[in-house]
């Protein structure tokens, strides 16, 4: 099981990481989408958060499960926000 104050631990980097990526893709939307390498290093650590989630489920019981579920789809929905704006960029590039 998941201990308390790793899984708050926990909970509180991801949420720092989706700060980060909320940051750049405001600001990639107000500066004309303009895609630089700190938006791709935001969108890169979504990714990992994702695939960190998922560890952490392993070894969680079933509070901390439904904690991390429903982190996984706010951290889904803002890297899908991410990639359409990247391929919206591409589109018109």
């Amino acid at each position: 099981m998941t201990t308390r104050d790793s899984m708050e631990n926990f909970l509180r980097e991801i949420n720092e990481k989706m700060e980060i990526a909320k940051k750049e893709l405001d600001e990639t939307n107000r500066n004309g989408f303009n895609v630089d390498n700190e938006y791709s290093t935001a969108q890169l650590a979504l990714e990992e958060a994702e695939a960190e989630i998922e560890r952490m489920r392993i070894s969680a019981n079933a509070q901390q499960k439904e904690q991390l579920h429903r982190l996984h789809l706010q951290v889904s929905r803002l890297l899908n926000d991410m990639y359409l704006d990247e391929n919206d960029l591409n589109e018109y590039s």
